[in-house]
């Protein structure tokens, strides 16, 4: 369901996008989605980076070593 959003734009500006033939309202919809598609990526670059800073001092051999002994008793 599409929801009703407006924006304020100066007269000066309106009328070059008329003039333009510029379709607004679609040119502000594909720019909010572009917007919150670089924002969700950057929340996830962000996590991943947090998620590295956490793990760099964790030792891989232990690491491997406890998964297979976890991986042996489950068996």
């Amino acid at each position: 369901m599409a929801r009703l959003v407006s924006i304020r734009v100066d007269e000066r500006t309106l009328a070059e996008a008329k003039r333009l033939g510029i379709n607004y309202s679609e040119v502000m919809r594909e720019l909010l989605k572009n917007e919150i598609e670089r924002r969700n990526d950057k929340d996830f670059l962000e996590s991943l980076y947090k998620i590295h800073r956490m793990l760099k001092d964790v030792d891989r051999d232990q690491l491997l070593s406890d998964l297979r002994k976890d991986r042996g008793q489950r068996r």
